[in-house]
């Protein structure tokens, strides 16, 4: 790493061409040779971003207007003060849930799911066929550790998709649950470099 100073150039960063980078480390300028970032695109890799475009397209989606962005600013405050946008981030990337990707009704339907913060904040939801949301797992009920259980006993045909929701987060006058509390629906495939939604179709 090599140093330098100059009364002309005494911010400069970035890159120049392809050849160096420059730079300022603890107050000091210095510049190397540029080499172009490793981006290996593992399947691990492309697995963990489609979960992450997902949650941001989620977040997106359900937390549409400035009330329910301000009552997702107050769980923030429960995660050192960061911002709902974080808050919501940081659930969705630190939990996971698969379930049985067919059923039939009457019969339970095996959910896999891990929560490694805000558990006691989140609970499981269903979506169900006709797009009621019903409340699986409470929040305070959901257990620690990775790949716990519940199940679900569906009441008719269809599609149910299962989803990580954020349970503390209510604005006045409604009950649970409610979209804008859904958060992660998915599970990254390390196999297949794809987040997979928890979907379970079902039939009689």
């Amino acid at each position: 790493m090599a140093k330098w100073k100059s009364a002309l150039f005494s911010d400069i960063r970035n890159r120049l061409g392809n050849q160096v980078v420059f730079a300022v480390w603890k107050g000091r300028g210095y510049f190397r040779k540029y080499v172009i970032p490793s981006n290996p695109r593992t399947l691990k890799q492309q697995a963990n971003r489609d979960q992450l475009r997902k949650l941001v397209e989620q977040f997106k989606s359900v937390v549409d207007t400035e009330d329910k962005k301000t009552a997702w600013d107050q769980i923030g405050l429960l995660f050192n003060n960061v911002s709902g946008y974080n808050a919501f981030m940081k659930i969705g990337r630190k939990s996971k849930i698969a379930c049985d990707e067919t059923g039939t009704v009457g019969s339970a339907i095996t959910i896999t799911y891990t929560v490694e913060v805000g558990i006691d904040l989140c609970g499981i939801v269903v979506k169900k066929p006709d797009g009621s949301l019903e409340i699986v797992v409470d929040k305070g009920n959901l257990e620690t550790g990775e790949n716990k259980t519940a199940t679900y006993t569906p009441d008719a045909e269809g599609e149910y998709i299962f989803y990580i929701a954020c349970l503390e987060v209510l604005l006045e006058g409604d009950t649970s649950p409610k979209p804008y509390q859904l958060v992660n629906a998915w599970k990254p495939d390390y196999t297949q470099g794809i987040a997979v939604m928890a979907k379970c179709t079902v039939s009689t």
